[in-house]
């Protein structure tokens, strides 16, 4: 589920009180049932280091070099300004941006990677829809643990490439490949696969494959600004 619309009010409320918190005490969720991301209205975002800060210290072309619409999700608010999860190297970058220059949106999916187990989960509003076995990175060409977030949502032009039937390009980049075919700069992606046998193994080289009817139930639902949780 996807909403959007959001004055500041509900949105200081969204992260300073636990999703699904009430006058009674209630068990505490797994993962938060909600976030917040973010959708630029301008063509193009400045991130500044504070909201103190007199010049920007990047600038973000909306739409993002492959047509997507730049997105963020969304970590702190401050009257007038945003913190949010960039899209950009180093992995784990954040910056502050104006409010003004975004539409703000509740988000009720999330999803995890644990490499260990080789298994993606998905939730929304906390509970679980989705479990299945993915490919990841080998050890010499690791998937990058940490926070990320959807940034782009592809239909590959052949659905019999490596990509499979669909792709997600993450805001996470590969800690070895400084660029490779999905997105430039060394981006990794969640995408489908035509070959059944690497599911379950590490032999991508940073990329997170699942099946193809896998990836095509998660076209229909997740949202730019996703978050993705890599874990070890």
């Amino acid at each position: 589920m996807f909403r959007g619309g959001l004055a500041l009010g509900a949105v200081v409320a969204l992260l300073a009180v636990p999703a699904g918190a009430t006058a009674r005490p209630t068990p505490k969720p797994q993962v938060p049932r909600s976030v917040l991301v973010a959708y630029a209205r301008v063509p193009s975002v400045r991130v500044f280091n504070g909201p103190a800060a007199k010049t920007p210290r990047l600038t973000l072309a909306n739409p993002t070099s492959d047509g997507s619409m730049l997105s963020f999700l969304v970590r702190a608010v401050r009257p007038g300004w945003l913190r949010v999860s960039l899209p950009t190297r180093p992995n784990g970058s954040s910056g502050w941006i104006r409010r003004s220059q975004v539409r703000l949106y509740i988000d009720e999916y999330r999803l995890r990677i644990d490499l260990r187990l080789r298994r993606l989960t998905v939730w929304e509003r906390g509970l679980v829809i989705e479990r299945d076995r993915v490919g990841v990175g080998n050890a010499v060409t690791p998937t990058p643990a940490g926070t990320y977030f959807v940034v782009s949502r592809i239909r590959p032009i052949d659905p019999g490439s490596v990509y499979g039937r669909f792709a997600f390009g993450l805001s996470a980049h590969s800690n070895v490949y400084k660029s490779f075919g999905f997105g430039g700069d060394g981006r990794v992606g969640l995408h489908g696969t035509n070959d059944a046998a690497t599911i379950g193994r590490e032999v991508s080289h940073g990329c997170i494959r699942t099946t193809n009817p896998t990836i095509l139930r998660l076209a229909r639902i997740i949202p730019l600004g996703t978050p993705v949780e890599i874990v070890r």
